[in-house]
């Protein structure tokens, strides 16, 4: 009985396993955010991944931003975070970002 109490009372003193943190969802990753750069990031990072709609109030997010200087793109052009977006956007309604996944996914 006292064995039993002891039990008890170092099971209550642990407590209950702490609990894992819940991931953010895209939409408060987005809402969250300020800087253009990450959210062109984030837009195409969620657009591969499928989530559209996401992607695309990311997208949107960029474009209605009133920015004043440029961002450098991975092949060394300097171009406005809104025409970015813009890009993002087109690329979202023809179908190419689930092209570039399906390329992917065939290697």
């Amino acid at each position: 009985m006292i064995v039993q109490s002891l039990v008890v009372g170092a099971m209550m003193l642990q407590g209950a396993p702490a609990a894992e943190p819940l991931a953010p969802t895209p939409i408060a990753l987005i809402e969250s955010q300020e800087d253009p750069a990450a959210l062109l990031n984030l837009g195409v990072k969620l657009a591969e991944q499928g989530e559209t709609e996401a992607a695309r109030r990311a997208f949107e997010k960029v474009r209605s931003m009133r920015i004043d200087y440029t961002l450098e793109t991975t092949d060394g052009r300097y171009v406005y975070p809104a025409d970015l977006a813009r890009d993002g956007l087109r690329m979202l309604d023809r179908g190419e970002f689930a092209q570039r996944r399906d390329k992917v996914a065939t290697r």
